[in-house]
């Protein structure tokens, strides 16, 4: 008899470790792409679009660096771009629900748009300046953050941890506002990186503070709830570790870029200081994912149909729902 985790898949197994590649890929297309904004190299290249063997066909005898590093992140858009057509492919022909199947489609939406918009950057520079840029870098988090919902979502153990509908709406609220929140702080963080505005260092401090006060409340819900506290379980700690992280690089991030005499866009970064901001973007996204993935975890409730097959039998051969399996054998 296959296991319950297996009844209760909504998609293949080899999906769901398809979507954990693709995160994964996806984490290495946002490293290159917070290099090429911390570095300024985003015009290294203005031709768009290039082919992704475009590096093979280049003169190496003076490769300029920031050219390599600007055709790299094309490059790993394109294996992302790749990745995300099997995935969504996979899931519209074998996944178990249709919204799950129309969020696989919204994937691949979303990452076709990214890649436009990385296009117009380029294209559009000398009329827009660094306007598509600020764009690209925002919707690269919303994309990530989808990615990963899907990892979690195709997942053996997504029907079995999600919350009952009617628990907690208060907990399901605030896990919307904090997402909500953690996006206003990328956004300010967006515009810092590009423009180093006294307007958005203002905006991205003071909603870093909403953001701690609103994620400490949040854990505080979340774990005064029995249900919520098993649902949440290790995205909780997860999320604490990655916000007392994401504070110390910001520190560090904001005394490299603004704390010297040189004004921030005269300043070439180092490789630690590099290191440091690119760090800091990495985290932020990590926290916008974690809170993304919280929420689905909150709002998605199991349907009838997959909780029935989430069952399992008892001794005498009665099907009966996990939850209450210690009640039946109470009373054999």
């Amino acid at each position: 008899m296959p296991s319950t985790f297996a009844e209760t898949r909504l998609a293949p197994r080899w999906l769901h470790a398809w979507s954990i590649l693709t995160a994964g890929a996806t984490v290495a297309l946002l490293t290159l792409g917070a290099i090429v904004t911390t570095f300024q190299v985003g015009m290294a290249d203005p031709i768009w679009p290039t082919v992704p063997w475009h590096l093979a066909l280049i003169d190496w005898s003076e490769p300029r660096p920031g050219f390599i590093i600007e055709h790299s992140h094309r490059l790993a858009g394109y294996v992302v771009g790749c990745c995300v057509i099997v995935l969504a492919v996979g899931l519209w022909i074998s996944a178990r629900r249709s919204w799950l199947k129309w969020l696989g489609a919204a994937a691949l939406a979303g990452v076709i748009v990214q890649g436009l918009l990385g296009g117009l950057r380029v294209v559009q520079h000398a009329r827009f300046g660094t306007g598509f840029a600020i764009i690209h870098g925002c919707f690269a988090q919303i994309v990530f953050s989808l990615l990963v919902s899907l990892a979690v979502l195709t997942s053996a153990r997504f029907a079995t941890v999600s919350l009952p509908t009617a628990a907690s709406p208060r907990l399901r609220r605030w896990s919307l506002l904090l997402t909500a929140l953690v996006c206003v702080q990328l956004i300010w963080g967006a515009l810092l990186r590009h423009t180093n505005g006294a307007l958005a260092q203002r905006l991205h401090l003071l909603t870093a503070f909403a953001v701690v006060a609103a994620a400490v409340w949040f854990v505080h819900l979340a774990l005064a709830s029995p249900v919520a506290r098993r649902v949440l379980g290790r995205t909780l700690i997860l999320l604490g570790i990655l916000l007392v992280l994401q504070i110390s690089l910001g520190i560090e991030s904001w005394l490299d870029k603004f704390a010297g005499v040189l004004l921030p866009e005269l300043h070439k970064p180092t490789i630690g200081q590099a290191s440091h901001r690119v760090a800091h973007v990495l985290v932020g996204s990590f926290i916008l994912a974690t809170t993304v993935v919280q929420t689905v975890l909150l709002h998605c409730s199991v349907s009838g149909d997959v909780q029935r097959s989430a069952a399992v039998r008892s001794p005498l051969g009665i099907t009966a729902n996990r939850d209450i399996v210690p009640q039946l054998e109470g009373t054999t």
